[in-house]
């Protein structure tokens, strides 16, 4: 028994003598179309407990505050500001169909609470916007889990009359199954070969080879302000799908 007490005062003592989290540098955000965003680090002291910001966004009320998360490291913070994500994000508030374009919604928090990283780059974040609906003062759901750029195939064959399609099984340990999907990847980047990634990751998860010039993209056929995209999950994540079909 004092073994275990002299264990929890040891633990609470460390917890007590925890250095500080380092000063902040300063970061900017140069948005090329619609307006410049200016991101600024606000300065930290000893008794700063996370990271913080102030983000200039372009039809709202003032300067936004974006904060981290409890446990997110300084580290985390700044790539998260940083990465290509989220400033999406933030570009996509001031389109056409924006939820900040007509000043029905205001964005007055952002908080920052996990990233994981794909090599040197942001593959997954999770944030929480703090949304309002400017006439009824309600909160509207913020919960983001952004991602990038995906491609999914539809491979459909042909044999004796009959129409099959190719799919994959594939573990999915977010909902604690096996999965019977269509063959499909994330791009590298924003800008990434559509095209190109479908095949590769057909051939990945198939061994079948696809030609590109055989490739019909299918998304092209979707609303154009949506950038002929397809958002599997809107309500929560910002993944979004070209579709590319394959006939045999």
């Amino acid at each position: 028994m004092a073994a275990a007490t002299r264990a929890a005062q040891c633990l609470l003592g460390f917890s007590r003598r925890a250095p500080p989290l380092p000063p902040l540098a300063s970061l900017l955000i140069s948005r090329l179309s619609g307006g410049a965003g200016a991101v600024c680090m606000a300065s930290s002291d000893a008794a700063a407990p996370q990271p913080s910001a102030t983000v200039a966004v372009p039809g709202a009320a003032g300067p936004v505050r974006v904060v981290a998360a409890p446990g997110l490291p300084e580290a985390d913070f700044r790539k998260a500001m940083d990465s290509a994500l989220f400033r999406r994000w933030l570009e996509n508030l001031q389109t056409e169909k924006g939820l900040l374009t007509y000043g029905k919604l205001s964005l007055t928090q952002i908080l920052i609470q996990g990233v994981d990283m794909f090599g040197e780059r942001v593959g997954f974040l999770k944030f929480k916007a703090d949304i309002v609906d400017e006439e009824t003062k309600a909160k509207v759901p913020g919960i983001v889990f952004a991602r990038g750029l995906a491609v999914a195939v539809l491979i459909l064959l042909e044999s004796k009359g009959q129409t099959y399609a190719v799919l994959t099984e594939q573990a999915r340990v977010p909902i604690g199954k096996f999965m019977l999907e269509l063959p499909a990847g994330m791009l590298d980047d924003e800008k990434g070969d559509f095209v190109g990634t479908a095949v590769r990751e057909v051939e990945e998860e198939t061994g079948i080879k696809l030609n590109l010039e055989d490739m019909v993209d299918l998304t092209a056929l979707l609303d154009p302000t949506t950038g002929c995209r397809m958002f599997p999950s809107p309500e929560y994540g910002k993944q979004y799908f070209v579709a590319i079909l394959q006939q045999s």
